[in-house]
């Protein structure tokens, strides 16, 4: 169990949800295709999930390294993270030879279904995984230039749900490519607003968000409210000039958690000394006792709204085209 918990904190694994959300739209109108095999769903959803991980602890090893360079001893590395970013790392709890096995373990595995998928529905497969492996590998230096948040989208929406797509069918659906921008922006909705939280942290480590971007954290919480429209639109839009199945605009469900994200940002600038008492409909809130004992609720109550708005928001557009 305890291996469990490591490995999860390690990867952070809490995010996976983002690519369920993008196996779920991908899946919704694969489907229906001739061509459709659970069995090969299953290996996409594990070779997505493999990559996500891979990325996420891959991100990680490069900050530490990052600061090794710099003639920082590795117990003395500190990032000023509400999440506390490579915890495990720095306090040596996980070697660094046992990351980079890990790393090398989940990319594998993703490398691996690339490879099987290449074969099954054709080599355009490899295309997809390589420009996703390059974007992986260059966004640790992508904050330079404000590219972090766009590289992130980019992959989980149009390039992960097109790619799955082929993956699955062996051939393209133009509906799903202009779908996949919904997913982009709902994926750039919980990149955000965990920027705005780590305002001061992004700026003491020279990086250039999004947020930071806008100048001013107000500024930054009008991106935010501009970027869930565009998530609602982008599937407005297709129902009436694509005609997308109606039934996508169940999307609209999540409303409550996007009224609440905003709510809540603007009270994380403003106010800060607020209660969090998780509702139901908002999502889930998991470890929400032990979140509170250590005093981190109220960067998690945010980060949770973000990540439960993306989450339901493909899960009810999928559902929607399904139906």
């Amino acid at each position: 169990m305890d291996k469990i918990k490591t490995f999860i904190e390690l990867t952070r694994a809490y995010s996976l949800l983002v690519t369920f959300a993008s196996f779920f739209v991908i899946l919704s109108y694969a489907y229906y295709s001739e061509k459709f095999s659970l069995f090969n769903s299953i290996i996409l959803l594990i070779a997505l999930a493999a990559a996500h991980l891979g990325a996420n602890l891959y991100d990680d090893y490069i900050d530490v390294k990052q600061k090794l360079k710099q003639g920082i001893e590795l117990e003395n590395i500190h990032f000023d993270s509400f999440l506390q970013k490579a915890r495990l790392i720095t306090t040596k709890q996980v070697s660094l030879k046992k990351v980079e096995l890990i790393i090398a373990s989940l990319f594998g595995v993703a490398a691996l279904s690339g490879i099987y998928f290449a074969f099954v529905s054709g080599f355009q497969v490899l295309l997809f995984a390589l420009i996703g492996g390059i974007l992986i590998l260059f966004y640790p230096v992508s904050s330079k230039y404000y590219l972090s948040e766009t590289i992130i989208g980019m992959i989980w929406g149009p390039l992960t749900i097109m790619g799955g797509y082929f993956a699955l069918c062996g051939g393209y659906e133009p509906n799903l490519f202009f779908m996949s921008f919904a997913i982009f922006f709902s994926t750039l909705i919980l990149l955000h607003t965990h920027n705005i939280m780590d305002w001061e942290f992004d700026i003491k480590e020279r990086k250039n968000t999004l947020a930071i971007l806008t100048k001013t954290k107000p500024n930054a919480i009008k991106a935010l409210f501009w970027m869930i429209f565009a998530s609602y639109f982008i599937v407005f839009l297709g129902v009436i000039t694509l005609k997308f199945n109606p039934n996508v605009l169940y999307c609209f469900l999540t409303l409550p958690i996007a009224t609440k994200l905003l709510e809540s940002i603007k009270d994380y600038i403003n106010i800060k000394d607020v209660k969090f008492e998780p509702r139901w409909y908002w999502g889930m809130f998991e470890n929400w006792e032990a979140i509170k004992s250590e005093k981190i609720d109220f960067f998690m109550f945010r980060f949770y709204l973000a990540r439960n708005f993306s989450f339901f928001f493909a899960l009810f557009v999928s559902i929607g085209a399904m139906i």
